[in-house]
């Protein structure tokens, strides 16, 4: 049999290829792209984590069946497959044999509508651009809204742009939860750090991911006296002091870790070059703070017990979430914000 292509005309990463992985999912077939290219302000495009441990476009993530990305026309498989590439780079593959099909005309698979039993409606703060949270990565979006259907809760999910927050973040006060995310942008973690240390204090249910767990740590490390001035050393190398500093062998660190969660969800996505530094750990434990993952040197994943749910992982669970199993974490976080 011969692949069928899928010719996506999609314009932001965040929606490429959603309808060709949702196709090869429900096919059973193996999924494949060319790499497509986007212009405009888009710093996490490619920023879906594969277990071989490099990254692809965003818009993969739902698929259950991806095998690869590629750059090169020649790798594509010329077996059964399916093949999702940019509408534009139709010429690239006009010699190679197979079905053509445009995403648009594509109808998606159907699913369940959500069943709202609980008539209360939870305001959630999702920090980050609508740019960055709806068109380039909208995993962290899904998971939640995912993981709200499959307890029947009403969502009002508020994006905060971490440049736009106010002095005294009264965003925060109707807030019933708070979700700390990742993403490459460094201009973020200063307002991540104080929406993580206000949150702390006035017992909002938090979920930080990645990045978003590498400003919890901080946060906390920043109110032992004498650490005021500790920064990641990826937002400011020249500070005195670094919450977390780069790998000694200067590795790229991207994968799957072990993650101590029930089958198919006991394998964490990640993706960084920086960890928590060792020497503070002192300082992290002192304020009372937990470290509930480690590898080897690398803390994984923290929670303050004292907290209604105050907990981050080094690690992406929203790209293990899916419409009808959304990953524990935002359950659970989600759980924390109703009780």
């Amino acid at each position: 049999m011969l692949p069928l292509f899928i010719l996506d005309d999609a314009l932001t990463p965040g929606r490429y290829g959603v309808t060709a992985s949702l196709w090869a999912n429900q096919l059973k077939l193996p999924l494949w792209s060319l790499r497509p290219a986007f212009h405009g302000d888009y710093p996490d495009s490619h920023q879906h984590v594969l277990s071989a441990g490099y990254c692809v476009t965003s818009g993969l993530f739902l698929s259950n069946t991806l095998q690869q990305e590629v750059t090169d026309v020649s790798l594509l498989p010329a077996h059964e497959a399916v093949i999702v590439l940019a509408a534009s780079d139709a010429s690239r593959i006009a010699h190679l044999p197979g079905e053509r099909r445009f995403s648009r005309d594509l109808p998606l698979p159907s699913t369940q509508q959500a069943v709202v039993t609980d008539e209360r409606t939870f305001h959630i703060g999702l920090m980050g651009r609508a740019r960055d949270q709806r068109d380039s990565y909208p995993a962290n979006l899904l998971s939640l809204q995912a993981a709200a259907q499959q307890l029947h809760f009403k969502l009002d999910i508020r994006l905060l742009p971490p440049a736009e927050l106010s002095a005294d973040l009264h965003e925060l006060d109707d807030l019933h939860g708070v979700v700390l995310p990742g993403g490459s942008s460094m201009a973020a973690v200063i307002g991540q750090i104080a929406v993580a240390k206000a949150t702390r204090q006035r017992a909002i249910p938090t979920l930080g991911l990645c990045l978003g767990m590498q400003s919890m740590c901080t946060a906390v490390v920043q109110q032992q006296p004498g650490y005021e001035q500790a920064m990641l050393a990826e937002v400011a190398p020249d500070a005195p002091l670094h919450s977390f500093v780069r790998f000694n062998d200067l590795r790229h660190r991207c994968g799957v870790f072990a993650f101590p969660a029930p089958s198919p969800f006991d394998g964490m996505h990640y993706n960084h070059r920086y960890y928590f530094n060792p020497q503070l750990m002192p300082q992290l434990l002192a304020s009372g703070i937990e470290v509930s993952v480690q590898t080897d040197t690398i803390v994984e994943a923290i929670r303050c017990s004292s907290h209604p749910f105050w907990q981050g992982v080094q690690g992406h669970p929203e790209l293990m979430s899916r419409p009808d199993a959304p990953h524990p974490l935002f359950t659970a976080f989600l759980q924390a914000v109703a009780s």
